[in-house]
């Protein structure tokens, strides 16, 4: 497996999934959290590793509220990329930006910029919710879509599952835009676990899983913060873990 799609399954992106569910709720129509989790300034670093060995990090930020398109919209950023160690033999880096509106999640714009060894991508995805549609620009490719009402791309999706209200035993589905195409991403909460984490001790945790078996850890407080993340691949276990959390100054 290419590292780029290593780090694209560690670091929160969740891939479409086939496996029928009997009983699903639409994580839309869930409640909120009776306090917002997103705080700006928020800054989350994770290390990657494969079978133990280091592989690389990923940071997220909620770099700030401002306004798009005449609408108040947080703005979060995540850059992934190798580590000091494996960079040396396989150059990844990974940038992303997306701009919820503050009330919703939904996104509005949704920026890439990928480097991947000598390949080079820039994607761009303007969402208009209220005519179901959105423009995909990847290089100099465009492409109009239709999506459904509430769709997430894969940065916004993070802050949406953590503004949610979750209940241990329910499966929740969303709508998520995958390059190019809308899948339906499927989560179970499977418990409450106690583990600890090297930037929050020991901390009271949900856990999910997706229908492809990747489980993701999620503290069970106002903050929902992702601490860990854990998928089977060919070459071993791959493990996300938070390293730290700060805030922008």
């Amino acid at each position: 497996m290419r590292f780029a799609q290593i780090v694209l399954v560690s670091c929160f992106i969740f891939l479409s999934f086939s496996l029928a569910i009997s009983a699903t709720y639409p994580l839309l129509d869930t409640k909120n959290l009776d306090q917002d989790p997103i705080q700006i300034g928020e800054i989350l670093t994770y290390s990657v590793k494969i079978k133990g060995l280091p592989a690389g990090t990923q940071v997220t930020k909620v770099v700030e509220k401002t306004t798009l398109a005449d609408q108040p919209v947080y703005r979060f950023r995540s850059e992934r990329q190798t580590g000091s160690l494996l960079g040396k033999l396989y150059h990844f880096y990974d940038q992303t930006e997306s701009y919820a509106t503050t009330d919703q999640l939904y996104p509005l714009k949704y920026v890439r910029d990928l480097e991947d060894q000598k390949y080079r991508a820039h994607v761009e995805v303007d969402f208009d919710h209220d005519e179901g549609t959105a423009q995909y620009t990847k290089n100099s490719d465009n492409k109009g879509l239709h999506i459904p009402i509430g769709i997430q791309d894969d940065l916004s999706m993070l802050y949406f599952l953590r503004s949610k209200e979750l209940e241990v035993g329910r499966t929740y589905k969303l709508p998520v835009l995958v390059k190019d195409k809308c899948q339906h991403v499927t989560l179970e909460v499977l418990r409450r676990e106690v583990i600890k984490t090297k930037a929050l001790g020991r901390v009271e945790t949900l856990v999910l899983r997706t229908s492809h078996g990747y489980l993701m850890w999620l503290t069970n407080d106002e903050r929902r913060i992702p601490v860990r993340i854990e998928a089977e691949a060919r070459i071993g276990k791959l493990v996300g873990a938070l390293e730290k959390v700060d805030f922008l100054d």
